[in-house]
């Protein structure tokens, strides 16, 4: 849990889980009471095998336009 930079072209927030974590959502506006909030990443990459931060790629209009597609089959 964090707030994300921009770095590299990519969300940044400081963390330090390693494999198997990747794809995991990043929820802004999360609501513990209902469990839901909006995603705006996944988990991608680390910086390291003694990893400090994750990666996760900046989810837009794109993103959104597809998912709708999908949603609506």
């Amino acid at each position: 849990m964090g707030t994300e930079k921009k770095e590299n072209g990519q969300q940044m927030i400081p963390c330090d889980m390693t494999g198997g974590s990747s794809g995991g959502p990043w929820l802004a506006d999360f609501k513990e009471t209902t469990g839901q909030g909006t995603l705006v990443s996944v988990n991608s990459s680390l910086d390291g095998f003694t990893p400090t931060k994750m990666y996760g790629e900046i989810l837009g209009a794109t993103a959104k336009t597809m998912y709708g597609r999908a949603e609506r089959g």
